[in-house]
């Protein structure tokens, strides 16, 4: 019988008064109720189990289920992975060892993170191709997905806190992006106090969600897009070098590029590239002095210096770009060990 015929015996019990012992209609209702009862748990528990049977989590396909690979490359680097074949998962593995060793002889940061940076160790997370990336990777990590792939620093100040990248293979078996995310990682822990959000820029895009208002520029968008692509690629980057020569920005319009305005592909990347390794290569005493600041976390002078600098590196940084087409291996950042 139905929870609803049982409730509606109960109603025509209680209405046409067929019960004179008061005792009796108790026992008979209190019998009824739990009968109703049952049916209604019966019930709730068959629609539990109809939902539980393909939830959406399950649908899709739980981050372990779908990256079910583990590849650990080092105490500072773990690669999780949809299909990377045991040669891929070693050739990465070189690959990051490489560029960490670079940045390293840039920048003279080995074993000397920031203060409070406890992101030790990054896991890649990289999909089998790009749909799969657009599949997963944003109900995975609560991150957009019309991108190449997301260095996630969370928040590296607290215990326990992960560094994700997470990126997929294009056709050709390689990984899109690969160094120029991991460069965003060592770039923030050796080089940028404090995560994501501290460090100088107007997105407020997810998994971060940024507050608003953004701060005033000049921002540090054009150093860590460009010392990203410096790092991972060298002297060798022919769409940076074709747009050299056009002279379309200054260093200090550089200076003020972000990624919702003052922003766009080529600016964001190429020209944020030609910034940083003018810099790196050009102006390394001032550019120790800025990263001083930044390492420290002190963006206020960060932002005063370069603002000191105004436009007096412009003309310098035009004559530059001239050079790279004429010569562009000539040149080599003035650090402990010249990047290779």
């Amino acid at each position: 019988m139905s929870g609803e015929t049982e409730l509606s015996t109960m109603n025509q019990f209680a209405a046409a008064g067929t019960l004179a012992c008061r005792d009796v209609c108790v026992a008979i209702s209190l019998l009824l109720s739990l009968g109703f009862l049952a049916a209604t748990q019966a019930v709730a528990a068959e629609v539990h189990t109809a939902v539980e049977v393909k939830p959406v989590a399950v649908e899709l396909g739980g981050t372990d289920q779908v990256l079910s690979r583990g590849y650990r490359c080092s105490a500072t680097l773990d690669l999780r992975s949809q299909a990377l074949s045991p040669q891929q998962e070693q050739a990465i593995c070189q690959e990051l060892a490489d560029i960490e060793a670079r940045f390293h002889r840039v920048f003279g940061t080995e074993g000397k993170p920031v203060k409070h940076d406890l992101n030790n160790s990054l896991r890649a997370n990289i999909y089998a191709s790009a749909d799969e990336f657009i599949r997963y990777a944003g109900a995975h990590f609560n991150m957009p997905t019309n991108n190449g792939g997301m260095y996630l620093e969370g928040l590296p100040e607290q215990t326990g806190n992960r560094a994700e990248f997470v990126a997929n293979q294009n056709k050709d078996g390689s990984v899109r992006n690969l160094g120029h995310e991991y460069v965003h990682y060592l770039d923030g822990r050796f080089n940028l106090y404090g995560d994501f959000c501290a460090n100088l820029h107007d997105s407020h895009e997810p998994p971060e969600n940024c507050a608003k208002p953004a701060p005033q520029t000049p921002y540090l968008i054009w150093w860590t897009e460009g010392v990203a692509e410096y790092i991972a690629r060298g002297a060798d980057h022919p769409r940076a070098l074709k747009l050299a020569g056009s002279k379309v920005f200054s260093l200090s319009q550089l200076f003020d590029t972000g990624y919702m305005s003052n922003s766009g592909d080529e600016r964001v990347y190429a020209w944020g590239y030609l910034a940083a390794r003018f810099m790196l290569e050009q102006q390394r005493p001032r550019l120790e002095q800025m990263l001083s600041f930044t390492r420290s976390g002190d963006y206020p002078r960060y932002q005063a210096l370069l603002r000191g600098w105004g436009s007096s590196l412009d003309a310098e940084f035009a004559k530059w770009l001239e050079s790279l087409n004429s010569a562009p291996t000539q040149t080599q950042p003035h650090t402990q060990t010249a990047l290779k």
